[in-house]
């Protein structure tokens, strides 16, 4: 048997360790010295000793489950509600109750867990659909729909996937909106009005489902034609525009004949009012003539009378070069003085022999005219 020294302990044998002990240098599951594996032995050890007094006896484990549980409560046992937001808790996957802003205590994770909603965000959907229009023509159109949260627990559990249910029914809002118009009307028209009619069907939509939200807006951002016939369109489209740069041409004619004939209008007014006036002074004049003559007639009626005939003749005959005579009563009729005709303006007719009825009577000197003898009520002039 070894010896020892006093206070020491018992040396062993050389190459025997003490019982229920291995070999220093070698692992509990290997052989010989230094191996690769870990020594999970002496791990839980040093992890005792550094536990102190938890990591020793039952009450140590009650302690350590403590701490855990404790830790646990701390991680995952509240929830901070913000503002504008609204919290949802669900304990064992069932709604239990919805939080307000603030801070909540409950049970933790898994027992309880929180959805947090934000109400005052605005969320966006963009989306684009191939739709038929009204003259039955396929459209592709980019629009987009924006809607908040009014209500978390029915925007969460009224359906399996709101923002799905809102994009499908703001497609057939959309679908509704395009196939009672025709493409080119869709294309050309740059105002919001298909939009906002949208925005009505889709809002009265999901008033009738209730899913919780409030829609703000929806509109159109782009109208085109799948690539397929895209070619064809731009035909289209060149037709239209060269129809509209002829309906322009058109226009413009139209206004410039409007203005041709309102200055036609205004010269023809302007002749017509000219004539009225001349018109009006003209018959002045006649009416102030025929005052002095009724003056003078009403003096000497047989002499104003006589004198109204000869002017009369007067009139007549100057304007005419052929008298013709019917034979009853004697009539010396004085003939206007001719004009000697130029060698021009001669001709062959005019240089043969003169009528008969003018070589009958002959014509008076133009020094000496022939009055008429003849006339009404001559006879009592000078009576």
């Amino acid at each position: 048997m070894p010896w020892k020294e006093p206070g020491e302990k018992p040396r062993e044998p050389k190459g025997q360790e003490p019982r229920g002990q291995e070999p220093r240098g070698r692992e509990p599951w290997g052989q010989g010295g230094h191996g690769s594996g870990p020594d999970l032995e002496a791990w839980f050890r040093k992890m005792r000793r550094g536990l102190g007094p938890f990591g020793r006896g039952p009450l140590g484990v009650l302690a350590l489950i403590a701490v855990l549980v404790v830790l646990w409560l701390v991680a995952s046992g509240w929830t901070l509600v913000g503002d504008q937001q609204a919290g949802v808790l669900l304990r064992f996957g069932k709604l239990e109750s919805v939080l307000q802003p603030g801070l909540h205590l409950h049970f933790p994770v898994p027992i309880d867990r929180v959805q947090i909603v934000d109400l005052g965000r605005t969320r966006t959907l963009n989306d684009e659909a191939r739709l038929l229009t009204s003259d039955g023509q396929l459209a592709m159109v980019d629009y987009y729909v924006q809607y908040k949260v009014s209500d978390a627990r029915k925007f969460l559990f009224a359906t399996r996937d709101a923002e799905e249910s809102v994009r499908n029914a703001a497609t057939v809002a959309m679908r509704a909106v395009v196939g009672t118009h025709p493409l080119h009307e869709l294309m050309e028209r740059s105002d919001d009005a298909f939009g906002k009619d949208a925005h009505a069907r889709l809002a009265r939509a999901l008033a009738n489902v209730d899913l919780g939200v409030t829609v703000t807006g929806m509109g159109i951002q782009n109208v085109g034609v799948p690539s397929e016939v895209k070619p064809a369109f731009d035909g289209i489209a060149k037709a239209r525009e060269d129809a509209k740069a002829a309906q322009a041409t058109a226009h413009a004619d139209v206004a410039r004949g409007k203005v041709e004939a309102a200055a036609q209008a205004a010269a023809m007014k302007a002749g017509a009012d000219s004539y009225r006036a001349k018109a009006v002074a003209e018959a002045q004049a006649e009416v102030a003539r025929f005052d002095q003559i009724l003056a003078q007639y009403q003096a000497s009626p047989q002499v104003t009378r006589h004198r109204l005939w000869l002017d009369a003749m007067r009139d007549v005959l100057s304007r005419n070069r052929a008298v013709v005579n019917t034979g009853s009563g004697s009539v010396i009729v004085q003939f206007p003085v001719r004009r000697p005709e130029t060698p021009s303006e001669a001709s062959p007719e005019s240089s043969g022999s003169a009528p008969a009825s003018a070589a009958s009577v002959p014509a008076p000197a133009a020094s000496s005219p022939v009055p008429v003898t003849s006339g009404p009520a001559l006879q009592g002039i000078g009576t």
